[in-house]
């Protein structure tokens, strides 16, 4: 054993943490490795695991770095050099005799030491110590902290070596390639890197070719995963495409739809003609899905080669799945040949490109920065070697990087100007970190007008920073000062390539995966700035679609198909070579991507004809989604003519409820008349139908028995069974939101059966949805485990003082009421499951609704899915409060993914009232019953009563006489009961509808003034002057007709008395074409503001909110971010609620449940408030925290990832900012050591 003689006791030291036990165990440990000696030394270890295995790095580790916590540093540090030497030991292995069997039997100590305990399987039949040894071999004895994991080493570490351990332990040779390929239990994250040196080529190749019953049993005894990791190995290697070609045929053509997209990326590798000869084999012999699954291959791969081949075996073809899956391939290639004689127009010109260089005055600037930076590392080094006299665990990367900073010298700068100007041949000085740092110090180098494309480029290239070049802010900083409709991608790659890099790099990107879509240049550039550049790069468009094979490139570098669909849809006329793919998506049975793939081919001038084919299809799917897209089709090209006939015969024909739906939700959208399919006999022959089959088995809970009666709109009843039908019918939609159909059964109720039904739905979801544990059931359970409980914190507040401080003063009665408040807060299951039903519950009154989810929002935030489905639902209503619970929503609220959800659906009801968002948040504001003049007629009994509202914005009443009344009397005995109670019922209605209107206009109206909103004079009277609540609320605000410059020509506020008076009490006219404003001190002048201070003062009105305190800070041409509050200090707690109070919500937790900022964003200019402070860690506890900066942000990804420049930022809410950044500085006190004290 040549390889051991250097060291002989490498495997000792490898061994060395079981000395922990006992270092005789250790010892004959190693000696049984060495030599075999001592074999019962196996039966002490598993007496000892798992705690044997965990001193030896936890040996069967795939995925999760070893760290040591819970062992004290001697342990730690023998631990981690027990590693080390394993590690050493693997690497400088050779296949020599007595090697195979030596680490057999290392495999066999790692297995005994832990007992499974912690061991990561792959899936594969192989027995654990070859699991454990593998694992420790190419995974846990890895240092990936030094990034080892990338180095090509372990040579010995092949199918090979496998084969060998197989052998020697008398194993059989057939699991060797199932070993190196199943990944069963492996989850996709992983997928690429488990034993990744196994799969490496050549060995691997060789042993396959020589081998090739063990790969024809392999792949029939593989996972879907491990099928995806054969075809990728086969796919990946020519020698192994010849021989296995019908194999890889096999997979592509397969029964798992993972398995079947990564083998076809390969096909187009195999010789065109042996690949369709292997089709054609499977179309005539192959199972029924396996033909359905070659046609489709085949008309993806051949195109209209291909057709000879399909008509042939649809001849022959008895199996009518498979007849319409070589029908619709066919009519695929049939769309294609059509498309052909269709040419890409010519692309714009070129924009001209504008050289840069970066001028003299830049390596001040550079001067400046670098001193600014020098005082800020000191003051940083400092704190440091402060906080390090007082701390258990001393730090030092603060000192260490301010000596580091000191190092550099004027001629670093005066190189990297050169370098980013093109003219030094020595760009790498652009990799020194202290370089970078002062280049990049507050974005003034970015901010400069002579800080061009390839300034940005050589940057990036150059410098050190990852493969996204397009997302980088050094990049984006530049885009955010472009026009983008003089920004082309093809002048991008043009520049980039003279910069050194790959040909391709940017055009790639648009197709790259990425977190954030809306920052992918097709989101950010007009479409014709995108496809000319993406023309000339057709191979990466067939990689995105699936058309060939992945190219090698980073993680997380890889092309996604939905963003090659977004590029594709950028293109004027779809190129035939992608047209049969596209199709294949657009119905297929991948759902993510369907709609997009639709959204593209929308443009062929004859795509109706093909998604009325569809209509015929035997999956019901299909069926479903042609429908759809007939009804969106609407009647293009004139397809009314052909898809009516088309959905009514297919209506006519179809079985399914949920297919029959959706093919008259279609009829509804284009048009058709189905009064006769709507008669109440015919629902109730449906109904009792849809009855006879078993209901969904996650209903079974529904009260069905208590579900409303119900009237039509004539006053007869609704039988119960055609009301029962629907709410199966909605859980199997599946849908929150009612179609066209659900929403025209429900036109058929009269409007109070739409009520109750709709509240009752409502009502019956959310109550399933937040069950808890009963009392008595959180008593038992609190009862049982707080002695331990107990226990557990006083132990812990004695080890780690410093996090269970609190914990461990709590009393036994005080942990009993945590368990118990813990145990009721528990769910009891969800109904998210059946979530369809609420697409019944949108004819709800509004404000019901309104309270309902507002309530639900408060009280169960968490539950992120069922908030979504709940806003979804009522989005379908056409009331005013909920379209202004909608706008609120969207406005601001605690879960992003939530308020973008209200966003879409805000934009969908502008959408089908023609509106824009601002006309839609205007005209919809819910008036509480009160009539222009602001009063209500309310019928009580056989009297009237007036409503009005009074100066403190409540309803108060009147009765006939006009005199004030406290509330409505008693009924009297002749009075109908059922009038008093509608009288009671619609004065609460607008009670409460009054105080949603007055939360949710007070927020509008300040958004407006802070986006700097203008009406036209005409819209400002009708939507806000005259309206009975808000223009009560506008006589609270001041207000200015604009001249044509948008300054403050005339300054006027609504009086009492309806005319419209300026500070000196004269009265304003109005002209017609006026724009109106809010007003702002910061278009003020000071004796403006201070005439209306007065004004409003004499006038004993109060503001709705201040306008006129704040004005614009000062700041620097170019300037991103305010500091002057930087290092005001409080904590966490005192923060948090001076935030809460100026509507800021807490910024996303970065890694370790930190977040640094707290957000209010403003949707309607895009903008998000951004106010930097010292950070804390959820859960939050109290703790030091200081302010740092103010900053703007695009919520859209037309500006970047960087933040704005401030002279961007619209003033008055740059000024409102600025005053809410002193507001909460108001509430903590400069500390010029507030570095040294942070905890961050």
């Amino acid at each position: 054993m040549n390889f051991l003689s250097s060291d002989a006791g490498l495997i000792g030291r490898g061994l060395a943490g079981l000395a922990e036990i006992d270092p005789a165990l250790a010892t004959r440990a190693a000696a049984f490795v060495a030599k075999g000696a001592d074999e019962a030394v196996l039966l002490d270890l598993q007496a000892h695991a798992p705690g044997a295995g965990i001193l030896l790095g936890s040996p069967g580790r795939l995925y999760w770095g070893w760290h040591g916590h819970g062992h004290g540093a001697e342990v730690q540090s023998k631990i981690k050099s027990g590693l080390a030497a394993r590690n050493e030991l693997y690497e400088r292995l050779t296949l020599e005799p007595g090697v195979v069997a030596l680490l057999a039997r290392l495999g066999k100590v790692l297995e005994a030491a832990d007992r499974g305990q912690h061991l990561d399987r792959t899936g594969s039949s192989a027995p654990d110590w070859l699991q454990y040894l593998l694992n420790d071999a190419l995974a846990a004895s890895i240092d990936t902290h030094a990034g080892q994991r990338a180095k090509p080493e372990r040579p010995a570490w092949d199918v090979r070596l496998l084969r060998a351990l197989l052998d020697d332990a008398g194993l059989p040779a057939a699991m060797a390639l199932p070993v190196v390929f199943e990944r069963r239990e492996v989850s996709s994250y992983h997928l690429d890197e488990v034993y990744k040196r196994l799969l490496a080529p050549g060995a691997l190749d060789d042993y396959m070719l020589a081998h090739p019953d063990d790969v024809a049993s392999t792949a029939k005894a593989l996972s879907a995963s491990g099928k995806v990791l054969l075809a990728n190995r086969i796919g990946g290697s020519v020698s192994l495409r010849e021989r296995y070609a019908a194999l890889l045929v096999r997979l592509a053509v397969g029964d798992s739809k993972t398995v079947r997209a990564a083998a076809a990326r390969h096909l187009d590798a195999i010789d065109r003609d042996q690949a369709a000869g292997l089709l054609d084999a499977v179309l005539r012999s192959g199972s029924g899905e396996e033909r359905a699954n070659a046609a489709d291959a085949l008309a993806r791969l051949q195109g209209p080669a291909a057709a000879a081949i399909l008509e042939a075996a649809l001849e022959q073809e008895a199996s009518k799945p498979a007849q319409q899956a070589i029908r619709a391939a066919l009519s695929r290639i049939h769309a294609a040949s059509d498309a052909a004689e269709v040419e890409l127009p010519e692309p714009p010109p070129l924009p001209p490109f504008e050289e840069t260089r970066l001028g003299e005055d830049a390596f001040d600037l550079l001067l400046e920065n670098r001193v600014q930076l020098t005082e800020q590392l000191k003051r940083a080094a400092e704190a440091e070697a402060a906080a390090a006299k007082t701390s258990k665990h001393e730090l030092r990367w603060q000192r260490r990087h301010y000596a580091t900073y000191l190092t550099l010298g004027e001629h670093h700068l005066r190189a990297a100007l050169q370098a980013l100007n093109g003219e030094a041949k020595g760009a790498e000085v652009l990799l020194n970190p202290s370089v970078d740092e002062t280049l990049a110090f507050g974005g003034r180098l970015e901010g400069r007008a002579d800080y061009g494309l390839l300034q940005a480029l050589r940057w990036q290239r150059h410098g050190r920073h990852g493969h996204n070049a397009w997302a980088h802010p050094h990049f984006q900083a530049w885009l955010r000062r472009q026009d983008p409709a003089q920004v082309d991608l093809r002048r991008i790659e043009e520049a980039a390539v003279r910069c050194g890099f790959e040909p391709g790099t940017f055009a790639a990107r648009c197709l790259q995966q990425s977190w954030d879509p809306q920052m992918l240049p097709q989101a950010v550039l007009p479409p014709d700035r995108i496809w000319p550049c993406l023309a000339q790069y057709p191979a990466l468009i067939d990689e995105g679609l699936g058309m060939t094979a992945q190219a090698a490139r980073e993680r997380y570098a890889g092309l996604d198909l939905g963003h090659t669909l977004s590029v594709l849809a950028t293109f004027p006329v779809l190129p035939a070579r992608w047209l049969p793919r596209v199709m294949e998506l657009a119905l297929g049975e991948g759902k993510t991507h369907r709609l997009a793939a639709q959204r593209v081919l929308d443009r062929l001038p004859d795509i109706g004809r093909r998604v009325i084919d569809a209509l015929a299809s035997n999956r019901q799917e299909v069926r479903i989604e042609a429908a759809r897209w007939l009804a969106r089709l609407g009647d293009s090209n004139g397809l009314l003519r052909a898809s009516i006939p088309a959905l009514n015969a297919a209506l006519d024909k179809e079985t399914r409820e949920t297919v029959s739906a959706e093919l008259m939700t279609a009829l509804e959208k284009l048009g058709q008349d189905l009064s006769p399919r709507l008669a109440p006999e015919v629902l109730l022959k449906q109904a009792r139908k849809g009855l006879k089959a078993k209901p969904p088995a996650g209903l079974a809970w529904f009260p069905f028995e208590q579900l409303p009666a119900c009237a039509w709109r004539d006053g007869s009843p609704v039988d119960p069974e055609i009301v029962r039908w629907w709410v199966i019918l909605a859980a199997k939609l599946k849908e929150p939101a009612a179609n066209a159909l659900l929403e025209r059964y429900l036109g058929l109720f009269d409007p109070a059966s739409r009520a109750a039904l709709g509240r009752f739905m409502l009502l019956q979801f959310i109550a399933r949805d937040t069950r808890h544990p009963p009392l008595d059931e959180a008593m038992d359970h609190a009862a049982r485990e707080a002695p331990a409980r107990h226990k557990y914190y006083q132990q812990c507040a004695k080890q780690y003082p410093q996090f269970y401080e609190a914990q461990g003063k709590l009393t036994p009665e005080q942990v009993f009421e945590e368990l118990k408040r813990e145990k009721l807060a528990e769910y009891l299951g969800s109904a998210i499951g059946e979530k369809g039903i609420l697409a019944l519950s949108f004819g709800a009154p509004g404000h019901e609704i309104v309270a309902a989810i507002q309530q639900y929002m408060r009280d169960h935030y968490p539950r992120r899915a069922q908030i979504e489905a709940m806003l979804e639902a009522a989005a379908v209503s056409r009331e005013p409060a909920v379209i202004q619970l909608m706008l609120a929503v969207a406005r601001r609220y605690r879960t992003a993914s939530v308020q973008q959800k209200a966003r879409d659906l805000v934009v969908r009801i502008a959408e089908r009232n023609g509106w824009t968002q601002d006309e839609l948040a205007d005209r919809t504001v819910p008036t509480a019953g009160l009539d222009e003049s602001g009063r209500m007629t309310l019928r009580y009994g056989a009297r009237d009563y007036t409503v009005v509202l009074d100066a403190g914005l409540r309803l108060a009443l009147r009765n006939s006489e006009g005199k004030s009344v406290a509330a409505l009397p008693a009924a009297r005995q002749d009075d109908p009961p059922e009038a008093i109670k509608e009288g009671k019922q619609q004065l609460s209605a607008s009670k409460k509808e009054l105080k949603q209107v007055l939360d949710l206009q007070q927020a509008r109206l300040y958004e407006a003034m802070c986006a700097g909103r203008a009406w036209p004079a005409a819209e400002w009277e009708e939507f806000i002057r005259r309206h009975p609540i808000v223009g009560r609320l506008a006589q609270r605000l001041l207000w200015a007709r604009l001249g044509d410059d948008g300054r403050a020509a005339v300054l006027f506020r609504p009086s009492e008395d309806g005319s419209l008076i300026d500070a000196a009490d004269d009265e304003v006219a109005l002209p017609a074409d006026a724009r109106v404003a809010l007003a702002h001190a910061s278009m003020l002048d000071e004796e403006s503001v201070h005439a209306w201070q007065a004004h409003f003062k004499d006038y004993k009105v109060a503001p709705l909110f201040d306008q006129l305190a704040r004005r614009l800070p000062s700041f620097d041409a170019g300037s991103t971010q305010i500091g002057d509050r930087l290092g005001w200090t409080s904590d966490t707690f005192t923060l948090r609620n001076a935030f809460g109070k100026l509507g800021y919500q807490r910024g996303s937790a970065e890694d370790g449940g930190v977040f640094f900022e707290y957000t209010k964003d403003f949707a309607a200019i895009g903008i998000r408030v951004a106010i930097e402070f010292s950070g804390s860690q959820l859960p939050e506890e109290n703790m030091p925290a200081a302010l740092k900066s103010l900053s703007f942000l695009p919520l859209s990804a037309r500006s970047g990832h960087g933040p704005l420049q401030l002279d961007k930022v619209p003033p008055i809410l740059l000024a409102e900012a600025w005053g809410d950044y002193h507001t909460v500085a108001a509430s903590c006190a400069f500390d010029p050591e507030w570095e040294r004290k942070m905890p961050w």
